[in-house]
């Protein structure tokens, strides 16, 4: 789909990098094709290179937006939850809906800290992480084992789900309400 030319260049911008994401969490950050992303976003192969410079350029963009994406809904959910919910417990359910919504972003994610050796992702990989981490410390006002706990439930249900085998899991709205 070719994006409005009258489209402002944050719109752009954003219309790029959600492709980005799109296509690197199908492929991770050595399969990942420049070209499939500009096709994507409705855009030339140059004017991605003319916007982030490089293709990790490209990618650690849309790390940072998926990962700004993440921290909003998880800020969103804690604000919002209901008055018997408890912060880790609206956090965790807005992260089981949104791999449910959006399988790429658990994949994004996976390729995200795979990548972490690579010299331009890693330094991306451990900010963003650590971002993530210390949210969740600050809207949960949970302590450092329990977020600690949060984050590892996170990730097995992350990986349980990439690998589609939710059935040694159970039902992941459940765990959630151990928090």
């Amino acid at each position: 789909m070719a994006p409005d030319k009258r489209m402002k260049a944050d719109e752009r911008r954003r219309l790029i990098l959600d492709a980005a994401i799109e296509e690197y969490g199908r492929s991770g950050m050595h399969e990942v094709s420049t070209e499939a992303i500009a096709e994507r976003a409705g855009v030339s192969q140059p004017y991605l290179f003319r916007l982030f410079g490089t293709k990790a350029g490209l990618i650690t963009a849309a790390i940072k937006q998926h990962t700004d994406q993440l921290r909003e809904r998880f800020r969103e959910a804690a604000e919002n939850r209901a008055p018997d919910q408890s912060p880790l417990e609206a956090m965790g359910t807005a992260y089981i809906l949104l791999m449910e919504e959006d399988p790429n972003s658990m994949r994004c994610q996976l390729h995200t800290w795979g990548a972490a050796s690579d010299p331009e992702i890693g330094p991306v990989a451990r900010e963003t992480y650590r971002d993530i981490w210390r949210d969740i410390a600050e809207l949960s006002g949970a302590t450092a084992d329990e977020v600690r706990d949060f984050m590892a439930q996170g990730m097995l249900l992350t990986v349980v789900a990439a690998l589609d085998l939710t059935e040694m899991y159970g039902d992941p709205l459940a765990v959630v309400k151990e928090f």
